[in-house]
């Protein structure tokens, strides 16, 4: 018979001698993990609240020793600036869940960087365990009239090309607008990057002028058929994006060759449905920072290579037009930062009219991407690996642009070479690989001079077994340091991504309240109820396992507080139960207890299942934890949740 807890305080003395015995603290590692501020960046002459966070392993933690210190970049403390919270105040957002939080004001008369530190005690520990430096950018703003010049000067430039084109060769007509831009004193530099022209106007904007948008027909390759590997890669999701700044300039016929293959397709249905091209001023800037809400990204714009002394970067236009309110908003993507030498380059430049993206505005903004596949139909959006890597970093898997200024009925031609194949529209048709596709394109360079080739770029080798099909687990080792791709809820609100404990990499989920030893019956140090997290995914048809890692330390065991794994369907119907009630085993609460010292090694056990009878269907991956109120309280950690041919 199994007790219940009021039962179990009636028992003998013998348990109240174990629990002593073996209530020596052992929790969670000991370290501040995964410490921010927000914002990390500031103007001068503007007091701005700063919100700093971080995880502290509760481990014989002195509660009040949690703070944050002003420190030089070396690291050494300067001042104190606040004690950190773990109590729902001072702007700390759940108590109890070990994520501390203080605020403070910064206000600098001039530029300068500030550097936030995270540090914490513990009982019998000598030592002090410290986050790395946090940066804070204060930053001058660029003045209105400075931006709004550059760019007339821009379309100056321009508009100067054009005149030139009917006098003179392209060549030439080039090394006329160079000159034209030397002459300006107000171009701290000018040089021909490529095929345009690439500028710093007064020291502060970077600005690039596109000389080159030449367009040449070509013949279509032809598609060769074969079966697709069985280890294919899907989509992180069916949201699409077609992003069009310069639709009604030309820039229109891959995006409207994309509404329609994707609108077709037989394989996947693509949300919205259907499609929607963001068009002109709608392919905004601010539409850049979700890029990484969808599985898919088809762009079609004007791009380049910025290239001044060895200062080196692709650059994609975006719809947002320049004027002094849209200033004001990006002031701190077009400054500087001064405090470096030599500066560190703005996020943000300027075209002849609208802004231009740099790849640290995408590694500054961009959300976490879900396995997004691009199509970067710029020129030299592939002239080197700088847009790419800032793209892979946030988590893209495939994408395609081209090394060089490309011919822009070759840039259409070919995208339909690579896309019709992939996105057949009979069901009987089985759709191509990325790699398939692109290497049926018999003939990837244009005629120019230096041709434009098209080049395809994969986060790893397996990627390029992408094929557009609705299927796969997004974020299973939730490296992106949140909960993208995951739903989480709860009768309590402890849930965190945790740097503490992980099967690998810098992450895992957590669930459960854990900050302080059992000390007998005490139902304000443990909830009571359900906390959970989960996720759809339609099982692609090559797959036949779902894997999982956990890691669980408790004061309780599995009899009253427990860690439970479901295969659902997406109305919450339970399909299949892989784990039910797992824990500690027995009755003895009280003392620690850890998969580790359980099972030796690691102590992350592996779980395994079979999900083959679900092929081709949409299911769910669902993950809880009980807890029931007691005082004795209990933190589990999943980590690389993935499936397996």
């Amino acid at each position: 018979m199994i007790m219940t807890k009021s039962v179990r305080r009636t028992c003998s003395l013998v348990f109240l001698i174990i629990i002593c015995l073996f209530s020596v603290n052992a929790f969670a590692d000991r370290g501040v993990f995964n410490a921010k501020v927000i914002p990390d960046e500031t103007s001068i002459n503007t007091p701005t609240t700063i919100t700093v966070t971080a995880e502290v392993g509760a481990e014989n933690l002195y509660i009040s020793s949690v703070a944050a210190y002003e420190v030089d970049a070396a690291g050494k403390p300067i001042a104190y600036l606040c004690r950190m919270y773990d109590d729902g105040t001072h702007g700390d957002e759940t108590e109890a869940d070990t994520v501390f939080t203080c605020q403070f004001s910064v206000y600098k008369p001039a530029a300068t960087k500030t550097y936030v530190r995270v540090t914490a005690a513990y009982s019998r520990d000598r030592n002090r365990y410290l986050s790395s430096n946090m940066e804070i950018n204060i930053y001058e703003p660029i003045p209105n009239e400075t931006v709004n010049n550059a760019v007339s000067e821009l379309q100056h430039i321009e508009n100067n090309f054009s005149t030139y084109l009917n006098l003179y060769d392209v060549d030439t007509a080039r090394q006329l607008v160079l000159q034209d831009a030397l002459n300006n004193p107000s171009n701290t530099a000018a040089e021909l990057c490529g095929d345009n022209l690439c500028t710093i106007y007064e020291d502060k904007i970077r600005g690039i002028a596109f000389l080159s948008d030449a367009i040449n027909p070509t013949d279509q390759g032809s598609i060769n058929v074969s079966s697709l590997p069985a280890n294919i890669k899907n989509p992180g999701n069916n949201k699409l994006l077609i992003y069009g700044p310069g639709y009604s300039n030309g820039q229109d016929k891959i995006v409207d060759h994309a509404q329609t293959a994707f609108n077709n397709a037989a394989h996947m249905t693509f949300d919205p449905d259907p499609p929607v091209i963001m068009k002109d001023t709608n392919a905004s800037l601010d539409l850049v920072n979700n890029w990484g809400d969808y599985g898919t990204v088809i762009i079609h714009t004007h791009g380049g290579y910025w290239s001044v002394g060895d200062q080196n970067s692709v650059v994609i236009v975006t719809g947002t037009t320049v004027n002094d309110a849209n200033n004001q908003t990006y002031a701190a993507d077009l400054a500087q930062d001064l405090t470096t030498n030599p500066p560190t380059l703005a996020r943000l430049g300027v075209s002849s009219n609208k802004y231009v993206i740099y790849p640290s505005y995408i590694t500054k903004h961009a959300n976490s991407m879900k396995n997004t596949f691009f199509y970067l139909g710029a020129c030299e959006s592939m002239r080197d690996d700088s847009m790419w890597d800032a793209l892979k970093d946030k988590g893209a898997k495939v994408a395609f642009g081209w090394s060089q200024t490309v011919y822009r009925s070759f840039n259409e031609t070919k995208f339909q070479e690579l896309i019709d194949p992939m996105l057949p529209t009979d069901q009987n048709v089985e759709p191509k690989t990325a790699k398939q596709a692109y290497d049926a394109i018999s003939d990837k360079d244009d005629s120019h001079a230096t041709p434009a080739v098209l080049t395809m770029k994969v986060a790893s080798a397996e990627w390029e077994n992408f094929v557009f099909q609705e299927g796969g687990i997004i974020n299973g080792d939730f490296e992106t340091g949140d909960w993208t791709g995951w739903t989480h809820g709860g009768d309590y609100d402890y849930r965190i991504i945790s740097g503490n404990r992980k099967h690998g990499g810098n992450d895992s989920a957590a669930l459960g309240r854990w900050d302080t030893t059992y000390h007998g019956y005490d139902p304000t140090a443990e909830p009571y109820g359900y906390e959970w997290f989960y996720q759809d995914f339609v099982v692609p048809s090559t797959i036949t396992y779902l894997k999982f890692y956990w890691w669980m330390e408790t004061y309780d065991t599995a009899a009253w507080d427990w860690f439970d794994a479901y295969i659902k369907d997406t109305n919450g119907n339970t399909l299949m139960t892989v784990l039910s009630q797992a824990g500690k085993p027995g009755t003895n609460y009280g003392p620690y207890w850890t998969t580790q010292m359980a099972d030796g090694g690691t102590g992350w056990r592996e779980v395994k299942v079979d999900i083959s009878a679900y092929r081709g269907q949409k299911i769910r991956i669902y993950f809880d934890q009980r807890l029931d109120g007691y005082g004795d309280q209990q933190r589990v950690y999943v980590d690389d949740v993935t499936l397996e041919p």
